[in-house]
């Protein structure tokens, strides 16, 4: 059986390959080996799939690099889980960060950029070759995804490229015509995004993102339907706020935020909904936050975490947000969506470009969007669990 090498780091990326590489397992098409960076080893191993990390391919010779890994993981706040893998990481990402630009540029990069200064194009180079796939499917993240694509090309492999979101950064690269020869992404509208930036049709396929598959699952559509019943909701109409921060800059540009948008954009969703009867509320703080101050209310209703997010996408009719993945989510099993505009990551997060949001606008248009986009009725979705595994399958069997 050939092995095909996945590449992934965690959160949303490792749960992109996780079902493709277990429905490859499943079907006996191939054996999957999965490089899990960072956060996603813990996910690879607890799904029972051949478990890759950087401090597998050491090799004599490296203490140099190791010794920059020790030391710069020391600097690192916070407990590290495991900290062989981490200073194997760093310290062959580092080292050769400082053969191509010198120790004093490299350190001026790392000090600057952290992790986001290393492309590891050599190191990905090395544990390609070494694992000798049939194929590397990576995910559209900047450093080791990117550089293990750019490892296969060199060494004359085929590649595949899962894109999350809407590429709208990874365009850069993902958009070149030789970069991976299959990219597989959310919706016709991202392909369209893809080839005007270079790709041909051929090269660009709308499989959807695996990790979203789950939503589907009629035991989430049952839970959805479940909830409305026993919160009397039925004849009703309920708004999904998740709850988000702004930040005072962004993160990467500098560009300057309003922390208080969030805030007034919720308050203006209750005053909406406060008005009409035949409405609720559901605000859902992330796990961990404390809950925003809300009115008492029977019609504003707070959702903790005991209630699974899938199972209250199903149960409402909208959601309402600045940027956050949930509105996506709801979307996808086919909640209305409108995206409140003004954040700093409007432009990671073109909703309503992108075909995802019903309607997108400013805090000072809110009122009537929801006037105009609350009565219409839920859409259909995007169909049953697993269908944009199953796609993603079918484009790597061609390489089988």
């Amino acid at each position: 059986m050939q092995d095909i090498l996945f590449v992934a780091y965690g959160s949303g990326h490792v749960r992109m390959v996780v079902p493709v590489a277990k429905a490859l397992v499943a079907q006996g098409l191939a054996r999957p080996r999965v490089l899990g960076l960072t956060t996603a080893a813990p996910v690879v191993r607890a799904a029972g799939l051949d478990l890759l990390q950087f401090k597998d391919f050491i090799r004599p010779g490296d203490e140099p690099a190791l010794s920059h890994g020790r030391r710069l993981l020391a600097g690192m706040p916070g407990p590290v889980d495991d900290p062989e893998e981490s200073a194997a990481y760093l310290g062959l990402c580092y080292a050769e960060l400082e053969r191509e630009k010198g120790a004093a540029q490299a350190s001026q990069r790392y000090a600057k950029d952290g992790r986001q200064a290393f492309l590891p194009l050599q190191s990905l180079r090395r544990i390609v070759a070494e694992v000798a796939p049939c194929l590397v499917v990576a995910t559209n993240s900047p450093r080791a995804e990117r550089a293990a694509i750019e490892a296969a090309r060199a060494l004359g492999l085929p590649s595949v490229c899962l894109v999350d979101l809407f590429c709208i950064d990874e365009v850069q690269w993902i958009g070149r015509p030789d970069y991976a020869d299959q990219i597989c992404v959310l919706n016709s509208a991202v392909k369209q995004f893809l080839l005007s930036a270079g790709r041909t049709d051929s090269q660009v396929s709308v499989t959807g993102n695996p990790a979203f598959d789950a939503l589907s699952e009629v035991r989430h559509v049952r839970g959805g339907q479940t909830l409305r019943q026993v919160r009397g909701w039925t004849g009703r109409r309920v708004l999904l706020w998740p709850t988000q921060v702004e930040p005072a800059f962004h993160p990467f540009n500098g560009c300057p935020g309003d922390t208080s948008l969030p805030q007034r954009a919720l308050a203006e969703v209750v005053r909406w909904v406060q008005q009409r009867d035949d409405c609720v509320l559901c605000v859902r703080p992330r796990a961990g936050e404390a809950p925003p101050a809300l009115p008492a209310d029977p019609r504003i209703v707070l959702m903790g975490q005991d209630v699974p997010l899938p199972d209250l996408l199903h149960a409402v009719d909208m959601v309402v947000t600045l940027n956050s993945t949930v509105g996506l989510e709801g979307h996808l099993i086919g909640a209305r969506l409108v995206q409140v505009l003004g954040s700093v990551f409007d432009d990671a997060m073109p909703l309503a470009r992108f075909g995802i949001a019903d309607a997108a606008t400013q805090l000072a248009g809110l009122s009537s969007v929801l006037d105009r986009c609350v009565p219409m009725a839920r859409g259909r979705g995007h169909g049953a669990g697993s269908m944009a595994t199953t796609k993603v399958v079918d484009v790597i069997r061609k390489f089988l």
